[in-house]
């Protein structure tokens, strides 16, 4: 790809391209393992730390809607991998080794993403984005008539 190609789309495409092959990458990675991104996430975020329900979906509310957070809660819950105590979520024993078992598969689709962006490219990237997402904070109605750069 020549240098100047990346500048010619706008950094909302990268952005979208960049989310959408993630998510195949990862589908196609838990597909392998009759698994789905969402149950990873969930049991991901309860083996930190058990926690409430409300919290769960809080934490993953930028990856699905409330329903589907809790539909998958309930599908772990009916496998046993999951337990709700008291109104605290837990992961079981099942739990724990069915998120070690798609461990390796979060870490073969972030190896790849090492392999694109090798040395210090990742944190920079991530650094850059974090810069983006910050300096776009929502600023009020006073913002919303604005002329835009495309994006």
């Amino acid at each position: 790809m020549n240098e100047d190609q990346p500048t010619r789309r706008p950094i909302g495409w990268w952005l979208k391209e960049a989310d959408a092959r993630l998510e195949r990458a990862f589908d196609a990675a838990f597909l392998a393992a009759g698994r789905t991104r969402r149950e990873w996430q969930v049991l991901n975020t309860l083996s930190d730390r058990a926690t409430s329900a409300e919290d769960l979906v809080g934490a993953l509310a930028p990856f699905a809607s409330r329903n589907d957070i809790l539909s998958v809660v309930d599908a772990l819950v009916a496998r046993g991998e999951v337990r709700l105590t008291d109104g605290t979520l837990r992961v079981t024993e099942d739990g724990a080794r069915a998120h070690a078992e798609l461990a390796s598969s979060v870490a073969q689709v972030r190896e790849r993403v090492t392999a694109a962006l090798p040395g210090d490219d990742y944190g920079t990237l991530v650094r850059l984005l974090a810069r983006l997402v910050e300096g776009l904070q929502d600023q009020g109605p006073h913002d919303a008539g604005a002329s835009r750069p495309r994006t």
